[in-house]
């Protein structure tokens, strides 16, 4: 059986006049990398940031395990990464031992294990001279002391070089198998977290439009056959000679999933019916368009 390991219901932050959430009820199950995906400015960080209680929501509430009472307890299980900051004159494995001090843990190994993991061992420069990616897999490390169950990572990959972006995703992979960890990621590339994530959230300007697993967004963006025609009706009895039924129709323009590459057939079917074709082309909603369809009707609060 599934289990829930974070819900929020109608989680609202308001500054002022303007609400950064608006009314987000979101659910997060065990195992899941759950993709965050949204613009600048959508409301991602907000959000975790009432997640991790550093702002305190205007109204909702938040459920972490099964607890909706003593937050501060079951958050001190979690682990986030929120503009990660490190001491600059300090290499990985001191600012780390650091926080493990500073958190009591005393696990041996804890620090070389992580290191590992993100791919910092035996790194002995300091963290003022690190890459952006390098100082991103060091937060995704601080993030995992302790190892806990469920994992905040706020745009993880914002601001990385291609290689950095590549490097970033195989750490993201390698850390879900080997730990086993919950992960939720913000981020405004869809395109990346599609790589990664197993359940997908889209928020714009505070509100949670729509929840949906990998599976069923591939569903929704894959290819498609646009035919434009004179008759509507005398096309679809053409197409129910291929057993095609109840295909999507758009003002006299058809749209088909399936006999995709057989534009041939259909061509051949289409003139033996006396149906005049005026378009027949091949189509890929891409992940982008789809986002961007998704928020294009969503208005200012």
């Amino acid at each position: 059986m599934t289990r829930v390991v974070l819900q929020t219901h109608a989680l609202s932050k308001k500054y002022g006049s303007h609400f950064a959430l608006n009314k987000v009820s979101l659910t997060l199950n065990q195992g899941d990398i759950y993709g965050l995906v949204g613009r600048n400015g959508a409301g991602k960080t907000t959000l975790f940031k009432c997640i991790m209680g550093l702002a305190k929501p205007s109204g909702g509430k938040i459920i972490i395990n099964g607890e909706e009472e003593n937050l501060n307890a079951v958050r001190s299980q979690m682990g986030f990464m929120i503009n990660p900051s490190f001491f600059p004159y300090l290499n990985p494995k001191e600012n780390l031992e650091y926080l493990c001090r500073i958190k009591g843990l005393t696990a041996k190994n804890e620090v070389s294990r992580l290191l590992k993991l993100v791919e910092l061992e035996g790194v002995k420069k300091p963290y003022k001279a690190f890459s952006l990616g390098m100082k991103q897999r060091l937060g995704i490390a601080a993030a995992l002391l302790g190892s806990p169950s469920l994992v905040v990572l706020d745009e993880p990959i914002n601001g990385l070089d291609p290689q950095g972006i590549i490097d970033m995703r195989a750490v993201i992979k390698n850390v879900h198998e080997q730990t086993g960890a919950t992960l939720i990621i913000s981020s405004h590339i869809l395109s990346e977290l599609d790589l990664v994530a197993t359940q997908f959230g889209f928020i714009e300007q505070g509100v949670l439009l729509q929840e949906i697993s990998h599976k069923d967004l591939h569903e929704q963006t894959k290819n498609s056959l646009h035919i434009e025609v004179d008759d509507v009706e005398k096309t679809q009895a053409a197409l129910r000679v291929l057993g095609v039924r109840n295909p999507l129709v758009e003002g006299n323009r058809i749209i088909l999933q399936s006999h995709l590459d057989q534009s041939h057939k259909l061509a051949r079917v289409f003139v033996s019916s006396g149906v005049e074709v005026y378009d027949l082309h091949r189509k890929e909603t891409t992940l982008e368009e789809y986002f961007m369809r998704l928020v294009g009707g969503v208005q200012n609060a």
